[in-house]
């Protein structure tokens, strides 16, 4: 009897193991291993690498992704994490493999986001439109912005390439949709108080 008591017992035990392992959320993160409202603590906790950069409202690291540089910074208000992103940290003698560099990282973010919400190439002035080689240039003085947005639950994510004073960016911008109001009102709730 207790040999049974024991055999049913030890099943009861793989049963639940089992049951909780197959029903298991996966952890999923906003942005790296942070989720909005975290702390600036949290996210240092997170990364675990030396920060390069550091005030009230914003961390930075170096990082790499996709072989590639980056400087990946943290924004807060009020001590909780609201947006997020990578600046390129790399410079190009040929400026339209910037071009290149963004087609990579949007097929990428296409990969794991699916298409996007917005895809949007801005001529500001057509000057250089009809000579792709001058691309790269035409971005640097702000005449051409390539532009790509996707939406997640929790999330909006901001893929841009812009340019102006003959030096290039791009950005991939993550920004909490769910504080956005908040992040609003708090700001504007500072910008009278300064007055």
């Amino acid at each position: 009897m207790k040999k049974n008591v024991f055999i049913l017992l030890i099943i009861s035990c793989i049963l639940i193991i089992f049951t909780s392992i197959l029903f298991a959320e996966e952890i999923k993160y906003d942005f790296r291993k942070t989720n909005w409202g975290m702390s600036k603590e949290q996210v240092k906790v997170t990364e675990g690498v030396e920060i390069v950069y550091e005030e009230e409202e914003e961390i930075d690291y170096k990082v790499e992704i996709m072989g590639s540089k980056f400087l990946c910074g943290y924004i807060f208000l009020e001590d909780k994490l609201y947006q997020s992103g990578y600046l390129f940290d790399e410079i190009h003698t040929n400026e339209n493999d910037y071009i290149d560099d963004y087609e990579e990282l949007k097929e990428t973010l296409i990969k794991k986001y699916g298409e996007p919400k917005i895809d949007e190439t801005t001529w500001k002035n057509d000057l250089y439109k009809d000579d792709k080689t001058d691309w790269g240039f035409a971005i640097s003085i702000g005449d051409l912005i390539y532009d790509t947005r996707w939406e997640t639950d929790n999330t909006e994510i901001r893929l841009r390439l812009s340019g102006d004073n003959y030096k290039i960016h791009l950005v991939l911008a993550y920004d909490s949709r769910e504080l956005e109001e908040w992040v609003k009102k708090i700001k504007e709730e500072k910008a009278k108080s300064n007055f």
